[in-house]
């Protein structure tokens, strides 16, 4: 059975969050264990264009290394959120 995205989307709006969940910048950067690191993840989404260079400017020059470390590998596939 296939199912159009739009329609699951309007039937099931809390499902289809969870189910289609992808990870922010953010959840890369809670697993990096220094700024190094994290500003390898900045560079990597910057290049791809899925942050703007402002965007990437800011969290060079406010990196939030309240993150680093909060969750290890792995959290991802745990909560099913891999390819």
């Amino acid at each position: 059975m296939e199912w159009d995205v739009e329609r699951f989307k309007r039937m099931f709006p809390n499902l289809y969050r969870e189910i289609f969940k992808l990870p922010t910048i953010y959840d890369h950067i809670e697993v990096c264990r220094d700024e190094g690191e994290a500003l390898e993840i900045i560079e990597y989404f910057e290049r791809r264009g899925e942050i703007s260079k402002e965007q990437a400017e800011s969290l060079r020059k406010n990196l939030p290394r309240h993150l680093f470390g909060r969750r290890k590998r792995g959290d991802f596939e745990r909560r099913g959120l891999v390819d």
